[in-house]
């Protein structure tokens, strides 16, 4: 439909050249706010969803079927930890850094109870959360880097805090919930997951209801779930991500690699899992007689924790700015599911001829590069490059490979090899898989840590970590020739091959001039003056004035809008530019994306 409604309106303006997606993502509706949404939690009944943004005091109230924006509420500024809603679903209430536990009612729009903040809870995060059956009162799991440290409750009709427990020495309580007229918890141990009961006025010694076996592995200082109805724990040792079945005594998931989880969530009835990853994807895994399968990976940056409706049927996914909805009957599995593991090393590289008559595209660490002809679209080659593929240039003529250790060269008229060399590289100083460079005009751009010259005679890599700085090497030879010490991790040659310069973190580029002395046969790089700006521009910018303005149109030189990035394009977005080409690289898509733009 929406093609329909806006590709005649585009057309004359943007002309796909290749890839298009296989078919829309199966989300139910799509928002977007501006800021990083902080916490987020579903109403009892279903039908709300509030947030909390990092740039902003107002908590907002959603329409949970069309995300609709229904109520803000404006509080003192203060950092939001945790929000929930009562169990009839009429108050929503934020825990905050210093003001303490706030509560509005939805209905009237007004301010139910304020109780301030009790000592020693301030810059605590409020981890978990539960309300008595008659909604009189809260109980609320604090929280810091290792676990939580504490229950409190509060009395929302005298607005008074109740009482403080902490749990016995060395357990770590990954969940409050409330049965008939207590509060239970679970403390997790060295093999062990124990089950206690107090009642709400934290008054008496919790007593243990139940000891249940955890697994060997266990890390309690690590971000732990547990999910009373069915007795699973999630836990995110230091190595992967494991779920683990205490009644049955058995493993139902086990991630080695290290996904970095920012968030965890089960749907209520344990059919599904899903797991944030800082700044990679979100994993959902769907329930399965082997355990857990994974069933859907929503590629993001700055992802966080994903949150189940309380009848199972939704999730809504909240990823940096965007908060999406999903219907969990509708996840079928995705095209390019990829190992949990790996999905951190996934990238692309995509460089344009000079005359931009051909592009060259290649999935970062694979082993297959392809030309494209950009009038037909049409692929002008395809090679086996027999080697983890780190760079590319492709000229009228000639494509260029470099994996690791080895360049290779190939004859595009006649599609054959024509050259292969081994590089003297140091093992230590070789380059990473890739990196981000965040500027104005250059977002999230994904850069390969290696380019090669024009002339296809000279090859820069960066290294990373402690011995950052840039290495040139001869082609024809493999030898190192020169480098130098410095910070980032975009190397790139200007159009005529005699200067190389470098982006860093926040934009900053530095250049050199190439300088080869003839007598000797010694090559410096010799450092260009701060005013320098390089010839040709900057690779993550149109040399013809084409740009992606902050509200996501891409417009051209005169200011026409000519296309508007969806979401998805924005949070994962990493683009390359060539004069009036741009190229758009998603993680979910099989191929880059080539558009060719015009006034």
């Amino acid at each position: 439909m929406v093609h329909k409604l806006y590709d005649p309106h585009a057309r004359p303006f943007v002309r796909v050249v290749q890839g298009l997606p296989v078919s829309w993502k199966p989300a139910v509706a799509t928002t977007y706010r501006r800021g990083v949404v902080e916490t987020a939690a579903w109403s009892l009944c279903g039908s709300f969803f509030a947030i909390a943004r990092s740039n902003s005091t107002g908590i907002e109230v959603l329409d949970a079927v069309t995300l609709e924006r229904l109520h803000t509420f404006n509080p003192p500024p203060d950092k939001t930890l945790w929000l929930s809603f009562s169990p009839d679903s009429r108050l929503l209430t934020r825990f905050s850094d210093n003001l303490g536990l706030t509560s509005w009612d939805l209905q009237t729009g007004g301010t139910f109870s304020t109780i301030p903040s009790e000592p020693g809870v301030s810059s605590i995060l409020c981890l978990s959360s539960t309300y008595s059956t008659d909604g009189k009162m809260v109980a609320v799991a604090h929280g810091g880097f290792v676990g939580i440290s504490a229950i409190s409750t509060y009395n929302l009709l005298s607005k008074t805090h109740t009482h403080r427990h902490r749990p016995p020495e060395g357990y770590i309580v990954v969940s409050v919930w409330t049965h008939g007229e207590y509060i239970r918890f679970a403390a997790a141990k060295s093999e062990s997951i124990t089950i206690w009961e107090v009642g709400f006025s934290l008054t008496d010694t919790p007593t243990e209801v139940e000891r249940l076996p955890a697994p060997g592995n266990i890390d309690c200082s690590r971000e732990t779930l547990y999910l009373p109805t069915l007795s699973r724990l999630a836990n995110t040792p230091r190595n992967g991500l494991l779920v683990w079945d205490a009644r049955g005594s058995k493993l139902l998931l086990n991630v080695v690699g290290d996904i970095r989880p920012m968030g965890m969530s089960f749907s209520p009835d344990g059919r599904f899992f899903a797991c944030g990853t800082a700044g990679e994807a979100i994993y959902i895994w769907k329930e399965s007689h082997t355990g857990y399968a994974l069933q859907r990976l929503i590629s993001v940056y700055g992802s966080t924790r994903p949150f189940f409706s309380p009848d199972g049927k939704s999730i809504i996914t909240v990823h940096h700015s965007n908060i999406q909805l999903w219907r969990t009957a509708d996840l079928t599995p995705s095209l390019s599911i990829a190992p949990a593991q790996s999905v951190a090393r996934e990238g692309f590289i995509l460089e344009f001829s000079p005359d931009e008559t051909l592009a060259a595209v290649a999935g970062l660490h694979g082993n297959t590069a392809t030309v494209l002809d950009l009038k037909s679209g049409d692929p002008r080659l395809i090679v086996d490059a027999d080697t983890e593929i780190l760079g590319l240039r492709v000229t009228e003529s000639t494509i260029v490979v470099v994996g690791e250790g080895r360049v290779i060269t190939w004859n595009l008229p006649a599609g054959n090899r024509a050259f292969s060399a081994r590089m003297n590289i140091d093992e230590s100083v070789q380059a990473t898989d890739f990196d981000y460079s965040v500027s104005d005009d250059c977002v999230r751009l994904v850069s390969p840590h290696t380019s090669i010259s024009p002339d296809c005679n000279h090859v820069i890599i960066a290294r990373g970590g402690s011995l950052d700085g840039l290495d040139l090497y001869d082609v024809s030879t493999g030898e190192r020739l020169t480098g130098t010490a410095t910070q980032g991790s975009m190397p790139w040659f200007t159009p005529d091959g005699r200067e190389v310069w470098n982006m860093g973190i926040g934009g900053k580029v530095e250049g050199w001039t190439i300088v080869e002395d003839s007598e000797s046969g010694v090559t410096e790089l010799e450092p260009l003056g701060p005013t320098t700006y390089p010839a040709g521009g900057i690779p993550c910018r149109s040399s013809r004035g084409y740009q992606v303005t902050s509200d996501w149109w891409v417009v051209s030189p005169s200011g026409k809008r000519l296309l508007w990035l969806p979401h998805d394009w924005r949070s994962d977005g990493r683009r390359m530019w060539s004069g009036r080409f741009l190229g758009l690289l998603h993680r979910e898509l099989p191929e880059a994306v080539i558009l060719e733009l015009e006034e």
